[in-house]
């Protein structure tokens, strides 16, 4: 090894890995730091800094995809607030999610675009805390992640 210090996402995403197979009880422990963590260094999440969020319910899941797509498949839990249909659906989902809500934005993968058009609405919108899982719905089904549908 070089010496040189890990890079701050490299770091987090190892440390939820390592805490995750330690125990998911301890991993849960220490979500909150991970999830501040994420918050600073990125405004794009790699899957395991997406899993590690689901897994410690600490951010509201947005699919960004038509709702058509929504409806056959997407994340467990995750809302549908599609870059289509976003004017229309956004003034329901401002009433249900305050504006500190942390928000994880998603579409089909990384050159889909839909995610990052929504997340940039949302932030125009007032909510702050709001990142974009660039993998999307095809690296979270291969890894085999919670689905419905």
């Amino acid at each position: 090894m070089s010496g040189k210090p890990l890079p701050r996402k490299l770091f987090a995403t190892l440390f939820v890995i390592s805490l995750s197979s330690i125990s998911p009880s301890l991993s849960q422990l220490h979500a909150a730091e991970t999830v501040a963590l994420v918050k600073e260094v990125s405004a794009e999440l790699d899957l395991a800094a997406t899993k590690a969020l689901f897994d410690s319910h600490s951010a509201c899941f947005v699919d960004a995809r038509s709702e058509y797509v929504y409806y056959k498949s997407h994340i467990k839990g995750a809302i549908s607030l599609s870059k289509s249909r976003f004017d229309e659906q956004f003034p329901d989902f401002r009433q249900k999610h305050a504006i500190e809500t942390f928000i994880v934005v998603y579409c089909t993968e990384d050159s889909c675009g839909k995610a990052r058009n929504v997340a940039r609405k949302l932030m125009k919108n007032g909510y702050k805390n709001v990142r974009v899982f660039s993998g999307g719905l095809i690296e979270w089904a291969h890894a085999g992640f919670p689905m419905e549908g």
